[in-house]
C-alpha cells in the first residue's frame, strides 16, 4: 500500500471538497438553466429521459450467463479486442487482435453498465434542468437497481472484468478496471438527486458504503494494483477513479493524495516534451487512444479545479498537456492518411471526439484559438449534452 499512496511534494495541493460536484460543475450548470444557448440541449435531454421511462433499469443479473464465479452479481465482461483461437478446437486461451472488437462483450455486463451510465446521466440532467420529480424517480430507480436492491446488486468488485478466456484461470484482467470509468457518473447524480423529495438518505449511505468497499478492492485487489501500475490510459483512468471515489466516500486525504500526484505520475512520464504520447501512439487506433488519455487528463484537471488542487498552476504541466493538444491538433479535418501512425477505424467520431477536447480546453488555454477550432470542425448537434455539462 506505501508504493500506491506516494505523493511527490513537488506537486502537493490543498483540498476541500466541493458539495457543488465531484466531476462536474454543478454551480455552473445550474446557473445556467435558464441560458437561451442551450435551451436545445436541455429540450434534448428531457426528450432522451422520456423515452427511457418505460425501459427496464438494467442490471449485472440480465447477463446472458453468469461469471466463472457462478455468482450472478459479480460483473463479468470480455477483453474487447480478445478472440477465440481459431486453430484450437475449443479457440482456447483466446489470442489478442488490438483495435478489433469481439462481438461477444454484447452478451455481458459492459453493455448493462454502459446502459446504467447512460440512464443515470440522462435522469440526473434532466432533474437538474426541470426539477421535475419523476426524472428524479427514475435515476433513483436506476441507482437502487444497481447498487442496493439485494435481487440485483452489483458486487463491489470486478474481480471478472475483462476476462481472457483462457488465461489466468478465467480471472478478470487488471484492464477491467477501465470498464469502472462508467461509475464516475455516479457522485455528481446523487448529489443533483439529493435535492428531489424522493431521496432516502439510508439509499445515499448504502451506495456510499458501496463504494467505500469497491475502493478498497481497487486498492488491494491484484488487478487493481497492477493497474495502477500501468503507464498508459488505464493508469491514467485508474489514479482518477481512485481520487473521485475517495472523495465521495470522504477520505479526503486519499483523494487529497491522488490528485496530487497526478502530475507526476500520470502527465509528466506519459507525454513527450513534442507532445506525443508515446503508449498510446504504439496502438491500431493511436489517434483515438490518444485523445482518450487527453479526455482523462481534462477529466482530473476539471476534478482538481473543483476541489481546489489546480493542476494549472504548475507551469511545466501546462505546458505538457498543452503541447499534448498541440500535437493532434494538425491532423483535424484531415483525412485518416496524414496521420503517421494506425487508426484502423472511427476516424472521423475521435475527429469530433478532439473537437470537444478543443472546447473544454479552451478554460485553461484561452489564448490558444481552441474555441475557433472547435467551431470551424465541430459537427455536433445543438442538442448535444456535451453543452451541458461543460
Amino acid at each position: 500500500m506505501k508504493r500506491i499512496l506516494i505523493v511527490l511534494s513537488l506537486f502537493i495541493f490543498n483540498f476541500s471538497l466541493s458539495a457543488a460536484g465531484i466531476v462536474f460543475d454543478l454551480d455552473h450548470m445550474q446557473n445556467r438553466r435558464s441560458d437561451p444557448a442551450i435551451a436545445d440541449a436541455v429540450a434534448g435531454i428531457i426528450r432522451d429521459a422520456d423515452k427511457q421511462m418505460m425501459q427496464p433499469c438494467p442490471s449485472v443479473t440480465d447477463k446472458k450467463r453468469p461469471a466463472p464465479s457462478g455468482d450472478k452479481h459479480d460483473y463479468f465482461s470480455m477483453a474487447r479486442y480478445w478472440w477465440p483461437d481459431t486453430s484450437k478446437p475449443d479457440g482456447l486461451p483466446y489470442i489478442r487482435k488490438d483495435g478489433k472488437v469481439n462481438p461477444e462483450i454484447e452478451d455481458l455486463d459492459r453493455q448493462n453498465l454502459g446502459q446504467m451510465e447512460k440512464m443515470l446521466r440522462v435522469y440526473s440532467l434532466a432533474y437538474l434542468y426541470s426539477g421535475k420529480e419523476e426524472y428524479a424517480e427514475k435515476g433513483w430507480d436506476v441507482l437502487r437497481t444497481w447498487f442496493i436492491n439485494k435481487k440485483t446488486r452489483m458486487n463491489p468488485n470486478m474481480s471478472y472484468s475483462q476476462v481472457r478466456m483462457g488465461h489466468n484461470n478465467n480471472q478478470g484482467s487488471n484492464s477491467g478496471l477501465l470498464d469502472g470509468y462508467s461509475f464516475l457518473v455516479v457522485p455528481d447524480a446523487v448529489q443533483i438527486l439529493s435535492s428531489a423529495k424522493c431521496t432516502k438518505q439510508k439509499d445515499i449511505a448504502v451506495i456510499r458504503q458501496w463504494f467505500a468497499d469497491y475502493l478498497q478492492w481497487m486498492l488491494t485487489s491484484p488487478q487493481g494494483i497492477k493497474e495502477n501500475d500501468a503507464k498508459n490510459n488505464h493508469g491514467t483512468a485508474y489514479h482518477i477513479q481512485v481520487a473521485v471515489y475517495a472523495a465521495f466516500v470522504g477520505n479526503d486525504s486519499l483523494a487529497n493524495a491522488y490528485m496530487s500526484s497526478f502530475p507526476a505520475q500520470r502527465i509528466l512520464p506519459q507525454v513527450s516534451a513534442d507532445g506525443r504520447q508515446p503508449q498510446e501512439l504504439v496502438r491500431t487506433r493511436a489517434f483515438g487512444y490518444s485523445c482518450y488519455n487527453l479526455k482523462h487528463y481534462l477529466d482530473m484537471m476539471d476534478i482538481c479545479r473543483l476541489n481546489g488542487a489546480d493542476m494549472m498552476t504548475n507551469q511545466e504541466v501546462a505546458t505538457r498537456i498543452e503541447d499534448a493538444i498541440d500535437f493532434l491538433v494538425p491532423y483535424l479535418g484531415k483525412p485518416v492518411s496524414a496521420w503517421p501512425f494506425q487508426q484502423i477505424a472511427d476516424w472521423e467520431k475521435e475527429q469530433q471526439t478532439l473537437c470537444w477536447i478543443l472546447y473544454r480546453a479552451d478554460r485553461y488555454f484561452p489564448d490558444k484559438g481552441y474555441k475557433a477550432l472547435f467551431e470551424q470542425f465541430n459537427k455536433s448537434k445543438s442538442k448535444d449534452r456535451n453543452y451541458l455539462l461543460y
